[in-house]
């Protein structure tokens, strides 16, 4: 994987609170005003920040467009994976290239909002090691909305958690929580109760979904059987994936706090 990055920060680093990092693929239409929205806010509400916008693999104008930011935001870097790899690499990577004591994960299709990034950035600083957004559901279909809480239904069953929306794209965590060579272990919707099952604190902020305005959607085809083939792939995977967490949970709730966990109490 031939991973570029440019942007980087000449002279002294400015102080970074947050580093927000937003994985592409095809979002030529989203990502500069993506971008300019969460900088915008962040700025309004006195927010240290760095954005890091992770190219993954998108074959139309993303990354041109995200290079054109660099201009205009001293504070943007742009991360190229060079081929389509996945969300959830897409995500590591920028987590180990963060510089800031927060790190956020938020989508570049405009579907959630930066006033609420703010929102769980300031509920994070009253004592929790990751907050997660729990969605509306407005900017969802029907077949949609009704597999994804069935999906977080089961997680909250087996794994006896309160969080309601595991899959949500918009989180906050310390930099303690997000261990870049861990976190993703077991897929991106199972973050959520692996954090849990080492014992980080969390809580939960309601977010509102909007619906998609521009592109179209990487996982969910709509009027396809469970979504299209792409997505019943994924939730095949995920399936396998939740067992395997659950065999490995002992295993997780034992880890200690060197940047992979939290020691557990047993």
């Amino acid at each position: 994987m031939g991973i570029t990055e440019i942007g980087q920060m000449n002279g002294p680093t400015p102080r970074v609170s947050v580093s927000v990092i937003v994985p592409c693929y095809n979002e030529q239409d989203n990502v500069q005003n993506c971008v300019d929205q969460i900088s915008k806010v962040l700025w309004a509400a006195l927010v240290p920040h760095e954005i890091l916008v992770v190219n993954d693999g998108s074959t139309d104008k993303t990354l041109g467009r995200a290079h054109s930011l660099l201009k205009s935001n001293s504070l943007v870097r742009v991360i190229d994976l060079g081929e389509n790899c996945g969300k959830a690499t897409a995500l590591r990577e920028g987590v180990r290239r963060a510089k800031g004591d927060t790190v956020a994960f938020f989508d570049a299709d405009l579907q959630y909002s930066p006033k609420d990034l703010v929102t769980m950035i300031r509920r994070l600083n009253e004592g929790h090691d990751f907050v997660n957004g729990t969605r509306d559901y407005n900017g969802y279909g029907a077949s949609r909305t009704a597999l994804s809480r069935l999906y977080n239904k089961v997680v909250r069953f087996i794994f006896r958690m309160d969080l309601r929306d595991s899959n949500c794209g918009i989180k906050v965590l310390k930099r303690e929580a997000a261990d870049a060579d861990t976190i993703f272990s077991y897929g991106l919707p199972l973050v959520v109760p692996l954090l849990k099952i080492r014992g980080f604190e969390s809580t939960e902020v309601p977010v509102t979904l909007h619906e998609r305005m521009n592109g179209e959607s990487k996982y969910f085809q709509d009027g396809h059987f469970l979504g299209g083939s792409k997505n019943i792939r994924d939730i095949t995977y995920h399936s396998i994936m939740l067992l395997n967490l659950l065999a490995h949970a002992p295993f997780e709730s034992k880890r200690k706090n060197n940047g992979s966990g939290k020691e557990v109490s047993s």
